[in-house]
C-alpha cells in the first residue's frame, strides 16, 4: 500500500487527482491534502507519506518552498503542475518525477511505481542523485519534454528553429529550441560543432572520410558532413593532424 498526499491550491486539481488515483491499478492510500506551504508542510511532517503529489504554484508560496521545510528526506516528490518549465530544477531539487496536467491515467501509475520501487535516500546519497541530475538535459518538445543523458544522444541536427535529438536508440527527439542553445551544455560531455547545422557526440564517430569535403560516419550508420572551416579541428580532435588549405 502506497500512502500518499496530495497538494495543490485548486480544490478541483485535488478532486481531479483523487479520481486518477482511483482508476490505476495499485493500491493506494491518500493520507490528507493541503492547499498552500503551510498546511502542506504540517501535512507531510504529521504524515510522512511515501509520496507527494506536489503542485508548483501554491497560495503562499512554491512546491519547492515545501521542499526546502522539510525536516525528513524520506517522502519522494511527484511534481503535477501545468507548466513544464521547472523541469529542471524540480530534478535538481531531488523531485522523482514531474508530470504535466492533464495527467494521463498511464503516466501517473509509472511515477507511482517508480515511487513504490525507488529506494530511500540519505541527505548524502540525495546530494549525489542530484549531482548526477545537473549533467542531464530537459528538451522541450510538442507533447512536453524529454530529459536526456548526453551518452545516449548521438548527435543533434539543425532545422530552422528546432534542433532535431538522434538518440543511440534510434529515436529522434524533435525540441522546440535553436541548436545554440545546446553547444555549451553539451560540449563538455564530449560533443562538437562539426558543422553549421550539426553537433556530434564524438564517441559516436566510428570513421572519417575524406569524400565531400569531409564526412564523420557514426556508430549508427549516418553520415554528416564537416564543415572546410572546421575540418582540422575535428581531425585534430581524432588524433590525426589536418592539413591546412
Amino acid at each position: 500500500m502506497l500512502r500518499l498526499a496530495i497538494i495543490d491550491d485548486e480544490a478541483p486539481a485535488r478532486t481531479n487527482l483523487r479520481a486518477a488515483l482511483g482508476s490505476i491499478a495499485m493500491e493506494v492510500e491518500v493520507v490528507g491534502e493541503a492547499k498552500n506551504v503551510a498546511t502542506a508542510v504540517e501535512l507531510l511532517e504529521l504524515t510522512r507519506p511515501d509520496v507527494v503529489l506536489l503542485d508548483i504554484w501554491l497560495g503562499d508560496g512554491t512546491g519547492f518552498d515545501v521542499m526546502e521545510k522539510l525536516s525528513h528526506q524520506d517522502t519522494a516528490v511527484i511534481f503535477v503542475t501545468a507548466y513544464d518549465s521547472h523541469a529542471v530544477r524540480a530534478f535538481q531539487a531531488g523531485a522523482l518525477h514531474y508530470l504535466l496536467k492533464p495527467i494521463a491515467r498511464a503516466e501517473l501509475q509509472e511515477a507511482l511505481e517508480r515511487a513504490a520501487n525507488a529506494p530511500r535516500h540519505s541527505e548524502g546519497s540525495l546530494k549525489e542523485v542530484r549531482k548526477v541530475l545537473l549533467d542531464r538535459i530537459t528538451v522541450p518538445t510538442a507533447e512536453g519534454f524529454h530529459v536526456l543523458s548526453p551518452p545516449e544522444i548521438v548527435r543533434c541536427e539543425s532545422d530552422g528553429n528546432y534542433t532535431r535529438f538522434h538518440l543511440v536508440n534510434g529515436d529522434k527527439v524533435l525540441v522546440s529550441r535553436t541548436m545554440k542553445e545546446y553547444d555549451a551544455q553539451l560540449e563538455p560531455h564530449g560533443f562538437m560543432r562539426v558543422h553549421f547545422s550539426h553537433l556530434v557526440n564524438m564517441a559516436q564517430v566510428r570513421s572519417y572520410l575524406h569524400r565531400d569535403g569531409g564526412l564523420l560516419v557514426l556508430a549508427n550508420g549516418h553520415e554528416v558532413p564537416v564543415s572546410h572551416r572546421r575540418r582540422n579541428e575535428v581531425l585534430d580532435v581524432l588524433g590525426r593532424k589536418g592539413t591546412k588549405g
